[in-house]
């Protein structure tokens, strides 16, 4: 069994970074660059362009991510019932204070007196005295009078608007559903490119998303969701939408328009903990790194709340204008690198495991295995645990508890991996043979082992300290099992001279240890009995695993 060659330079990204393509990174040659710097997932925002134009930027995340040996997931972002104005005579008009206009039916180009819209239902959905936001809530309407032809509004607060500027009605009860007309033929677009990952935008309730996985599995595909909690709707079912999702992303934009935007920070905390509850990817999206559009710095305030999002749990942050049409999409993206590992230099050692992993998840015996393997790993030295990984969740579960070491999940299949692309700490690693029905998972990990340590994984071990993997607890009495015998277990390598212990091989994960030394459990040549008593005992509780 080989296994493809990946360097992994430098301390390892844990935080994952989903960049949106769009004119500013496009090309094949950004793509690589963007992926260097740290992207894990490409995102097509399918309100902009052309099913032409995102075929041509599929096909250069592809080649970009086969010149970089990565599995850069790409992630189709479907529009939504998400209302925005129809063109504006001469591109754009304002609305003054103290004025009115009426929306009426049909697409013709707006003036200062007559407005029309993309959403057909409008002028059934709203009621008087409801509110109505253009452009993120810059210019701000109240419905004063309804007909059946028309709707007059207000002019509260005015202002410039645009051809194309967004709608939002955070008091009315919009009758569309979640997936429009384009977003079907966007998804069938989207499954015909293979992509790896679906956002659903605007999300009500957990049907909604049950129904686009009910539509990916129609057309073959078993694409992941990404549910956008936007709407106050969503809060209300949220732990159901978590539930029936793959991932969920943190949409600040529009959730700050139809909330009080004082309180998004608490329900962004309150959804990133609901996530790690569930064992859910959760990224947090919308203005992260705004003012490097235009300029190559970001401000204090945008680098502290990456670190919060951070801190608090999120497993991805997004950038969106930044690197679709910013002016420094590269820097934005190594800006946000190095703030992450800055953060998670202190996140992988404070919390205990079964605080970030969440009391209700279930499964006990695999929650079990995983809290244990994390509270081993940092004593033992290891340097990675791996995964051989075919449904993914083992690593998810290993993902949310933030432990010392990064997770490097194995598989052949490169559409696999890229199921991998949002979880926090997971690194992916492809081999070049497919893993049998009942695979000799002791054989592949020491070949694993053997083609990372030729390497030195970017200086994470130095192969003059580590020996092969160890096979450990399995000797017939495990307290007698003594440097001699790791010697003869790890196939009389010399450099087991050197370590005496430098990894353990579980049923299907495996510790890298580093150069271990007597404080962490070796005296005179032999392990201690105490610390082997754990290993064999996480062993017994993986054994049915």
């Amino acid at each position: 069994m080989s296994f493809t060659k990946r360097t992994i330079r430098g301390q390892p990204l844990r935080t994952k970074i989903v960049c949106t393509l769009g004119p500013a990174s496009r090309d094949q040659g950004m793509i690589e660059r963007l992926i260097d710097a740290g992207m894990s997932v490409a995102r097509l925002n399918m309100s902009h362009g052309t099913h032409a134009v995102h075929q041509e930027t599929f096909d250069a995340v592809r080649a970009g991510a086969e010149a970089r040996n990565r599995p850069i997931a790409v992630m189709v972002d479907l529009c939504g019932p998400k209302i925005r104005l129809s063109e504006i005579e001469g591109g754009s008009l304002t609305l003054a204070t103290g004025s009115s206009v009426d929306f009426v039916r049909g697409v013709a180009p707006g003036t200062k007196d007559e407005l029309t819209c993309s959403y057909d239902g409008f002028l059934d959905d709203v009621e008087v005295d409801e509110p109505v936001f253009i452009n993120d809530g810059a210019v701000r309407l109240t419905v004063v009078r309804k007909a059946t032809d028309r709707v007059t509004c207000s002019v509260d607060v005015g202002g410039v608007i645009s051809s194309r500027k967004g709608i939002n009605l955070p008091g009315t009860r919009i009758s569309s559903p979640s997936l429009t007309d384009k977003d079907i033929r966007d998804l069938e677009f989207g499954v015909g490119l293979g992509a790896d990952l679906f956002a659903l935008s605007f999300v009500r309730s957990a049907e909604e998303v049950k129904d686009l996985r009910s539509r990916l599995q129609a057309l073959g595909s078993n694409a992941q969701i990404v549910s956008k909690i936007e709407k106050p709707q969503a809060l209300k079912d949220l732990e159901a939408i978590i539930e029936a999702s793959d991932a969920v992303m943190v949409a600040r934009g529009d959730l700050g328009i139809e909330l009080p935007v004082e309180t998004v920070p608490l329900h962004q905390k309150h959804i990133v903990r609901a996530c790690h509850e569930a064992l859910k990817p959760v990224i947090v999206a919308t203005q992260v790194l705004e003012s490097m559009i235009e300029h190559p710095t970001p401000t204090r305030a945008e680098v502290s709340d990456i670190a919060n999002a951070i801190e608090d749990g999120c497993d991805a942050l997004m950038l969106s204008a930044e690197t679709a049409a910013g002016k420094y999409p590269i820097e934005a993206v190594e800006t946000m690198a190095r703030v992450c590992r800055d953060v998670e230099k202190v996140l992988t050692v404070k919390a205990a495991p079964e605080d970030f992993i969440g009391r209700r998840a279930g499964d006990a015996l695999r929650k079990a295995m995983v809290i244990g393997a994390a509270i081993i790993a940092e004593p033992l030295g290891a340097k990675f645990i791996v995964v051989r990984s075919e449904s993914g969740v083992t690593a998810r579960y290993l993902s949310k508890v933030r432990g010392h070491c990064p997770i490097l999940a194995v598989h052949h299949e490169a559409s696999v991996l890229r199921r991998h692309a949002l979880m926090w700490g997971v690194l992916a690693v492809q081999t070049t043979a497919e893993h049998g029905e009942l695979p000799p998972m002791e054989d592949d990990l020491r070949q694993l082992a053997r083609s990372i340590l030729e390497e030195g994984a970017g200086q994470h071990l130095r192969p003059d300290r580590c020996s092969q993997p160890l096979p450990m607890g399995r000797a017939a009495s495990t307290e007698q099992h003594t440097y001699a015998e790791s010697r003869r277990c790890a196939g009389g390598s010399a450099l087991a001279e050197q370590v005496g212990q430098a990894a353990v091989v579980f049923r299907d994960l495996l510790f890298f240890a580093g150069h271990v030394g007597q404080q962490h459990g070796l005296h005179g040549g032999a392990l201690q009995p105490r610390k082997l008593a754990v290993v064999t005992t996480l062993q017994q509780i993986i054994g049915g695993i």
